[in-house]
């Protein structure tokens, strides 16, 4: 084995270079006083070739499986600095300190390479002071040697004050030094003063290197910097040695700012991607099946995959399609040793759950050695997804009632669980439970606690979570408004906008895409046009999200041409842009102006998506285009690898109904590899009633009926489906039925914006304010356009 060479070599006789032990083994042994007062001896005169030598010797050693014995440590008493070095490789702590006091026992005066590596092998912040004060006592506190183990070692485990102070006790300005505090700053989230550390560097005229830049990287959230960030590196020509760590921190830091396209680009411009390269590519995979078929070319390069690169491809899969993916993934884990590491344990039970398989995830996580707080939020949170409410429930009382504490992930997850309920009361529960633990000083917990109360049509309850917070934000106001947006409360949304944006600093691409998306479904043209203003002045206009709302927000209010020019103005690879026009057009029977927007896509370079489709499938079933809808429906996967989903064959089935292929659109569902939903039943059940289909209505009706009890759409349907049919007892029947299972029904209405204010008008409505002049107005329109009718005689 190589490491028994290496022991040959060390334990060759010691050439002139080497230090030569004063005297024999026998004393090394001996406690008594004769050997304290031999002189003192330094280590320092060994030689770099010696020290490296003799470390690499133990490191092997120790790796292997081997325990030292210890007269070969004792016999070897001049590498008693390589030693620690070995132990402090593997965090062996407790032989660090044992060695360390036999070197004060035998006399020698530990330097640097001593203490650095005691330091080094310190897992705790005790430890670490006690090691702290050994570098004080023997006068190597500060040197910068020592003392960037101390301000690494502080600044890992959050002591950011201690390593501070570490920092200014350094006598030397040193890079090595400055990169430890900037990672230290990185590590506890400080990064205005990571950012001010490099700058202080550069001013010094400090050698920065490739690890000062990597360090760098990683307090930068901003695309623009980043890029700033590379050109530096480019033109110090960092790009050498340091190649792959700088391009892995790259590559991290693209993926945190969302733009995976431009992290893709850095890897492909590694030479020889290394491990954590790979998993950093997954995590740039847009869906599960591109981070398999990541996983399997790294694979193929021989690279083999570790505890990250498992993770960060088990976060991406997801859905019952992904399934097969997730236990090779699986399977690699068993293989390859990982499946014992607690984080890579979490990630199955977590992609399980994803991918509809709950009763995977339970055994997954009853057969885990060790379980931490994220394997039963894990736990928690696939039950929660999967609309599994009791277990979820009974997973958290079963956690509190356990040794690990409750956190926010757990909060968050019980908080979704208890959403999937409509249940306001059991939001309310855990609410006082977060006010009881203190969580609700946290950002994150109010936010969460107000969408729970959206998705429960409790808008009241979270406007005055929202009212009652002394610190409101512009993230809370985004979250309310969207949560009033998603539960189709657009009025709700613009009200509480309107009211409280006064008390926002500034409004981002966010807040004003949902804002827009409002205005949208209110077709508030007047509120919308301003927002639009806004986002050109604020600069924001160039988000994606923002360009694409803007789009989407002209085509709802029927503005086709300002739509247009609003497309015009956006990025030309903003596919979210170039789908919403395409919708605009497909609702205003615009077929061949999808067309043309569709090939001008492709041209582009950009490769459609699901909401492509959608809108061309969409267009088709407009203009009644039955021919060319099946050939979209069955190309799209062939030709740029989109799969159908339920909206997709929603829309076919729907042409079909509109033409009076009833049969074949039941046909359609019959054929589809994926299960109908509720909308494919209404549609089928709307085109039996158009067209008289009695029998296949009634099994519309009753499959509509499976899936939604109370959808009142379906007994109107079929009541009226009957009527025709001339059945009468059984249409009166159903109405007996709708009035008794159906609660309530939610009454048509239509609105108008006046002034900034939203009048809603129902059917025999009399309760408007201003009831007496709309109905006078109405009166004074209809006389005008009631003309008499007079026969001409000539006709």
């Amino acid at each position: 084995m190589q490491w028994q060479i290496w022991v040959c070599l060390a334990l060759r006789k010691p050439q002139k270079h080497s230090f030569s032990v004063p005297f024999s083994n026998r004393d090394l042994f001996s406690t008594t006083p004769s050997c304290m007062s031999r002189p003192l001896t330094t280590l320092s005169t060994l030689t770099q070739r010696t020290q490296h030598l003799f470390s690499l010797t133990y490191s092997l050693f120790l790796k292997s499986g081997n325990q030292l014995s210890p007269h070969l440590a004792t016999s070897l008493i001049t590498h008693f600095n390589s030693l620690l070095s070995g132990y402090a490789q593997f965090h062996l702590t407790s032989s660090c300190f044992s060695l360390f006091n036999r070197i004060l026992g035998f006399g020698f005066v530990p330097d640097v390479y001593t203490l650095s590596s005691l330091v080094k092998s310190c897992e705790r912040v005790r430890e670490i002071e006690i090691s702290h004060v050994g570098c004080v006592k023997f006068g190597v506190g500060r040197d910068p040697f020592v003392a960037s183990c101390l301000v690494g070692k502080y600044g890992g485990l959050g002591f950011v004050e201690a390593a501070e102070r570490c920092f200014e006790e350094c006598e030397v300005v040193d890079t090595v030094v400055w990169t430890a505090m900037i990672n230290g700053y990185v590590w506890n989230g400080e990064l205005e003063k990571g950012r001010n550390v490099f700058q202080g560097m550069r001013e010094l005229g400090l050698t920065v290197n490739g690890m000062s830049v990597t360090s760098v990287v990683g307090v930068v959230w901003d695309t623009g910097e980043g890029e700033a960030v590379r050109g530096f590196g480019v033109k110090m020509g960092l790009f050498g040695e340091w190649s792959n760590h700088l391009s892995n921190a790259l590559m991290a830091m693209y993926v945190r700012c969302g733009r995976t396209d431009i992290a893709v680009e850095v890897f492909e411009e590694i030479v020889e991607p290394d491990v954590v390269s790979w998993s950093t590519r997954i995590s740039a995979s847009c869906d599960g099946k591109e981070a398999v078929g990541v996983l399997k070319a790294m694979r193929s390069r021989d690279v083999e995959a570790n505890e990250f690169t498992l993770i960060n491809v088990l976060s991406v899969i997801e859905g019952r399609e992904m399934m097969e993916h997730g236990k090779q993934v699986h399977l690699l884990g068993y293989k390859i040793g990982y499946l014992r590491v607690v984080a890579v344990a979490n990630a199955l039970v977590a992609m399980y759950g994803k991918c509809g398989r709950v009763g995977d995830a339970r055994r997954t996580f009853e057969e885990m050695d060790f379980r931490d707080s994220i394997s039963q939020n894990s736990l928690i949170g696939a039950y929660a997804g999967n609309g599994l409410i009791s277990p979820a429930l009974l997973m958290f009382s079963s956690l509190r009632s356990s040794s690990i504490e409750v956190d926010r992930y757990a909060m968050a997850s019980v908080l979704e669980a208890a959403s999937y309920s409509n249940s306001a009361a059991a939001i309310m529960q855990i609410h006082g439970y977060l006010i009881k633990i203190g969580f609700l000083s946290d950002d994150s917990m109010l936010c969460c606690l107000m969408t729970s109360y959206g998705k429960c049509n409790s808008m009241d309850e979270a406007k005055k979570v929202f009212y009652e917070n002394d610190t409101t934000n512009q993230k809370h106001l985004q979250v309310l408004v969207s949560s009033a947006v998603n539960t189709d409360h657009p009025g709700v949304a613009l009200e509480l906008f309107n009211s409280t944006a006064s008390f926002v600093r500034e409004l981002d691409n966010v807040l004003l895409s949902v804002v827009l998306k409002a205005c949208s479904a209110l077709t508030n043209l007047g509120q919308g046009m301003a927002i639009h203003c806004v986002t050109l002045k604020s600069g924001v206009f160039g988000d994606r999200f923002v360009e694409s709302a803007v789009v989407d927000f002209y085509c709802k209010c029927g503005l086709i041409a300002d739509a247009e020019n609003a497309w015009k103005d956006t990025f030309t690879g903003n596919l979210t842009a170039f789908n919403a026009l395409m919708m605009g057009y497909a609702q205003h029977g615009r077929h061949k102006k999808v067309l043309e927007l569709f090939n001008a896509m492709l041209e582009f370079g950009l490769q459609p998506d699901v909401i492509t489709y959608l809108g061309i499938l969409t267009s088709c079933s407009h203009v009644g285009l039955i021919n060319e809808a099946h050939y979209h429906l069955n190309s799209m996967f062939t030709t740029h690898g989109v799969s159908p989903c339920l909206e997709h064959y929603s829309c076919v089935v729907d042409l079909l109904g509109r033409v009076g292929l009833v049969e074949e659109a039941k046909r359609t569902i019959d054929e589809m590899p994926i299960n109908p939903d509720a909308q494919i039943w209404l549609s089928l059940l709307a085109s039996c009633n158009m067209y008289g289909k009695l029998d296949l209505g009634k099994l519309a009706a009753n499959e509509l009926l499976a899936l939604q009890p109370e959808n009142d759409s379906a007994y109107v349907l079929l009541s009226s489906l009957h009527a025709k049919a001339g059945d009468l007892d059984v249409a009166g029947r159903l109405r007996r039925e709708l009035k008794e299972k159906v609660k309530h029904k939610e009454p048509g209405y239509s609105w108008i914006e006046l002034g900034g204010t939203m009048s809603y008008f129902l059917a025999e409505d009399t309760f408007h304010l201003n009831n007496d002049d709309i109905h006078r107005n109405l009166m004074n329109l209809y006389e005008q356009m009631y003309l008499p009718f007079e026969l001409d005689e000539d006709f």
